[in-house]
């Protein structure tokens, strides 16, 4: 795609602090924070290295929770409820985490 049109505009200073933040987070050039907001109407951010690390902690906490739920049909799931409820308790935190941090 050739771009040879130049569009200049005038930002307020909160506009402009707004620009530099989104730009900032998403990891990108402010050129393409605008025109990802003119094609798409959000900018997505890229996945940071902590938040890769707590989605592998999911991950492995959706591991234990097959896990019990395969010894919760063998043994029933009163012999397993703690551990049930210890690992959603952490499901809970990583996703907690992942939502705090946007």
């Amino acid at each position: 795609m050739d771009k040879k049109n130049t569009v200049t505009i005038r930002l307020t200073d909160e506009q402009f602090g707004w620009l530099r933040a989104l730009s900032r987070r998403s990891k990108r050039s402010q050129s393409e924070v605008v025109r990802s907001l003119i094609e798409h109407g959000t900018v997505r951010e890229r996945i940071t290295r902590e938040n890769l690390n707590i989605i592998r902690k999911l991950i492995g906490e959706s591991t234990n929770l097959n896990q019990l739920a395969k010894r919760a049909n063998a043994y029933g799931f009163y012999r397993v409820a703690d551990e049930c409820r210890a690992v959603a308790q952490e499901i809970s935190q990583l996703i907690k985490q992942l939502k705090d941090d946007r």
